[in-house]
């Protein structure tokens, strides 16, 4: 079966030692953990605006992984369903998020989607994704949303950031790193049928200097950088980008 581009990403998770190591990625006191923590807030609360304002929840969860995501918004959705490509990383889902409609699949080759949906979910998914299927699955996924829905999404490779820095010190990569610019992000947007409405930035120092640096110190200075009167500067240096965009035309 064609999986578009995905074949590596489902050749990797095929067995369930590797999705273990997987897992273990955001096991409590790691780096994803701690930017997590910092992160879920504001993801909730932002669909539990939503669904005040429409009086109910149809929540998708691309690239749904192991169910992070969907045990964070079960709180909130009325109705989630939960899109992965990997069939060991779905049934990890379905088993953390019972009352999800998890489905296997790729969203641009096999039926998938059903929708309409007044939410989306996308985490951890446009920085690792091939450039080449950013747009085409985006669009794919606004084809299955209601006008005006929202789109809440992260770039966990923010660029200019610490993290842009370090990776580039003390010598040059000789391939590219993965990282999008807040520009590639418009881009992608106005080009799928999406207005940012909101964008917030989280960790201001990279993995390497957790692992130097004790964490009293990097989660005062985390919360004195989120603090009002420094998160305007600071916020666009975070690694963490989270963003609020709504559905506003059909690409």
């Amino acid at each position: 079966m064609m999986r578009s581009g995905w074949s590596d990403y489902a050749a990797r998770f095929v067995d369930t030692k590797s999705v273990e190591s997987y897992d273990r990625l955001y096991g409590e006191g790691t780096y994803d953990d701690y930017v997590w923590a910092l992160e879920r807030p504001a993801v909730v609360e932002s669909l539990r605006r939503e669904r005040e304002r429409r009086g109910r929840l149809r929540l998708l969860d691309f690239a749904c992984g192991t169910g992070r995501i969907l045990q964070a918004v079960d709180e909130v959705a009325d109705e989630i369903t939960g899109v992965d490509i990997s069939a060991e990383m779905a049934r990890r889902a379905a088993a953390v998020s019972p009352r999800t409609n998890v489905r296997i699949g790729c969203v641009l080759t096999e039926d998938v989607l059903t929708g309409p949906y007044d939410a989306v979910t996308v985490f951890r998914f446009f920085v690792n994704a091939p450039q080449g299927l950013r747009l085409p699955i985006l669009r794919k996924i606004r084809q299955h949303m209601e006008q005006g829905a929202l789109l809440v999404f992260n770039n966990h490779g923010h660029c200019p950031s610490l993290r842009s820095l370090t990776i580039r010190v003390p010598r040059p990569r000789p391939q590219q790193p993965n990282e999008l610019r807040h520009r590639d992000i418009v881009d992608l947007l106005d080009a799928s049928g999406f207005r940012i409405e909101r964008r917030c930035g989280f960790s201001l120092f990279p993995p390497s200097l957790h692992r130097a640096l004790p964490a009293s110190v990097l989660r005062r200075a985390d919360a004195a950088a989120a603090s009002p009167n420094v998160r305007t500067l600071a916020g666009r240096m975070m690694i963490e980008q989270l963003y609020i965009a709504r559905a506003v035309s059909q690409p």
